[in-house]
């Protein structure tokens, strides 16, 4: 662990410190609590409130934390000693509680995986938000297969042939919480050649991939991901076209023939998938479903008539500055697209020196609400000595259920990008009708006016 000034021992206490201010406000006494003098957090996780079965997480910050990469989090965890489920004698809860200790070391290693990804930094909401994540994602995975059922997520596909008849295209979105792996990267493009499937695989966090090919092969291959070690990974989109010979099949596909890695930018897996026509098959990756023609409609007469679904959700915030511009935005569009979250940042050209930032959130409310928490705990700026700090000017204008489901006109991957940052006062208010109807509007109306 590398030494540290007395100044910047004297920066990362005050950091911890907040950290644990967060905790004590965003928690319950009875669901997180601190023990100051070893600096270590516990979070009580109620897997089974039928059984009673909850599990005991600590988070430990060491000597150097946030500031040092080498400080990580020291996690641990364990069944709850006052579980209901522990003196529990019924043949369910000893179950229950069983496959809770069984499966504690692949929560462990998902929070020491968070920590890492954010090593060097605040990391306590972060390890978290994945242990919350594991609870309701990862651990009803593992219930569900110790029962023999065969489930998604709600909104997630089932992964089966629906055209019984015939040749079939098939395309999938599988949707990872990371991809960073050299052996995964590697092993994703080369079993879709070996399945002589094409697409992208995005990687970085979150990971994407979408495959086009043979449905019988996509099957297969999404079997064989699956079997691979994950923290996270999942189906979230699905298409099937009969098509009428292995001729049609090919002409009918518009990815590329071969597998092609791309980077860590989401925006560049969502403009190719657009100009393939298979936007709404990406925007599955965000849980953003639209209901389509059957399935199994002939290729060659296939239509576009497609009932958008809309961000159910929305956040519009205004930003005082952003010293580190270039840093603050791209945290914003990692933070927002880790929580499935669609984001737009926008100034106003009617002031270069002091712009007017805005910055929109869309998605699910448990989503946006998420970003935000994040937002606001973690240092996303640089003050005026350019140490990292805190976001203390950042107001929330707006929030609630999105009215209008108009927005989904807004081409948001287009619209967030650095060369479009800033914009005129009119098409700034255009943008955020069209995205809040007349609630957003009238707040910008009036944080324009007070300028």
């Amino acid at each position: 662990m590398s030494s540290m000034s007395a100044e910047e021992e004297d920066e990362a206490r005050e950091r911890r410190l907040a950290e644990i201010e967060f905790v004590r406000s965003a928690y319950g006494e009875d669901e997180a609590w601190v023990v100051d003098e070893k600096l270590t957090i516990y979070r009580r996780l109620l897997v089974s409130s039928s059984d009673g079965v909850s599990v005991l997480l600590s988070l430990t910050m060491p000597d150097g934390y946030p500031i040092d990469e080498e400080a990580v989090l020291v996690i641990d965890a364990r069944i709850s000693d006052d579980a209901v489920g522990a003196s529990s004698s019924s043949f369910t809860a000893k179950n229950m509680r069983k496959m809770v200790m069984d499966s504690l070391p692949s929560l462990i290693e998902a929070c020491r995986l968070s920590a890492l990804e954010y090593a060097g930094s605040e990391s306590i909401f972060a390890v978290l938000s994945t242990a919350d994540e594991w609870i309701s994602v990862d651990f009803v995975d593992i219930f569900e297969s110790s029962n023999h059922i065969n489930t998604d997520d709600t909104n997630e596909v089932e992964i089966t042939s629906k055209c019984d008849n015939g040749l079939v295209l098939g395309r999938r979105l599988i949707h990872s919480h990371h991809i960073i792996a050299q052996s995964k990267r590697k092993a994703v493009v080369e079993l879709a050649d070996q399945y002589n499937l094409g697409g992208y695989s995005k990687i970085g966090w979150p990971g994407e991939i979408v495959v086009e090919g043979e449905e019988s092969d996509c099957i297969a291959y999404v079997n064989e991901i699956r079997s691979m070690r994950w923290q996270h990974l999942a189906v979230r989109g699905e298409e099937q076209l009969a098509v009428k010979d292995q001729d049609q099949l090919e002409q009918t596909r518009v990815l590329p023939n071969k597998m092609q890695e791309l980077g860590d930018d989401m925006s560049c897996i969502a403009e190719r998938c657009k100009d393939a026509g298979l936007e709404e098959l990406f925007l599955t990756s965000m849980k953003i479903y639209s209901k389509k023609e059957s399935v199994s409609s002939d290729a060659s007469n296939q239509k576009d008539s497609i009932e958008s679904s809309s961000y159910s959700y929305g956040a519009l915030c205004h930003v005082d500055h952003m010293r580190d511009g270039k840093g603050y935005r791209k945290w914003l569009r990692k933070a927002s697209a880790a929580a499935g979250c669609k984001l737009l940042v926008k100034a106003s050209e009617s002031n270069v020196k002091r712009p007017l930032i805005i910055v929109s959130i869309l998605g699910e409310e448990s989503d946006v609400k998420r970003v935000l928490k994040r937002w606001r705990t973690s240092r996303v700026d640089v003050d005026s000595a350019g140490k990292p700090c805190l976001e203390r000017m950042m107001t929330v204008l707006a929030e609630g259920k999105l009215s209008l489901p108009q927005h989904k006109t807004v081409d948001m991957d287009s619209l967030d990008r650095e060369d479009q940052l800033i914009v005129s006062d009119q098409t700034l208010r255009n943008i955020l009708q069209v995205i809040g109807g007349t609630e957003w509007l009238n707040e910008i109306e009036s944080l324009m006016h007070l300028r």
